[in-house]
């Protein structure tokens, strides 16, 4: 009986650990392709922006379009990412510390987007207004605050891709 008991122990030790190594790819795959998403997003928007053939009321306009799908896929990326920390925390101590840096930059998407985005937004409705002081000073935070969200994520990606080491990856303990 007691037999019976360590065997089923083992096999759910053995489907818990698959769960997590599944959970850290998923968590893995999420926070750099955020990462590139975000930067492939900002090398798309600078163009535009400077591409002299758009007049200021068609580069309102994309802004206007292409922002709301920026922080769509980023709440998605830093969510899912979030949700399979959660599963795959015990794995090692780097992983637990890169889904608080998860959480700390999805406050500071959340703010960013409510706070700077939003104001931000409203200045450039009806396209083709002239651009304000609090335009420029709106646009610079939201500059510095995404640069600081998107680090976070970098980090927490770094993080998460380094390999777990080889006799610790059982134990979940590692520096």
């Amino acid at each position: 009986m007691q037999g019976e008991s360590s065997s089923s122990d083992t096999t759910s030790a053995a489907a818990s650990s698959r769960v997590a190594v599944s959970a850290l790819v998923v968590m893995r795959l999420s926070l750099a392709g955020w990462v590139g998403a975000a930067v492939l997003f900002v090398i798309a928007s600078v163009s535009e922006q400077m591409f002299p053939g758009f007049s200021s009321i068609t580069r309102d306009q994309l802004a206007t379009i292409r922002f709301p799908f920026y922080y769509a896929a980023g709440t998605a990326c830093c969510t899912l990412a979030l949700a399979a920390g959660v599963l795959c925390r015990s794995l090692s101590r780097r992983v637990a510390v890169a889904l608080v840096f998860v959480v700390l930059a999805g406050a500071v998407f959340v703010l960013d987007y409510w706070i700077v985005y939003t104001p931000l937004q409203e200045l450039i409705i009806p396209p083709g207004r002239p651009r304000t002081d609090q335009f420029h000073q709106l646009h610079a935070w939201s500059r510095n605050v995404n640069m600081l969200h998107l680090s976070l994520v970098i980090y927490a990606a770094v993080l998460t891709l380094l390999p777990l080491p080889a006799n610790r990856q059982q134990s979940g303990q590692d520096g």
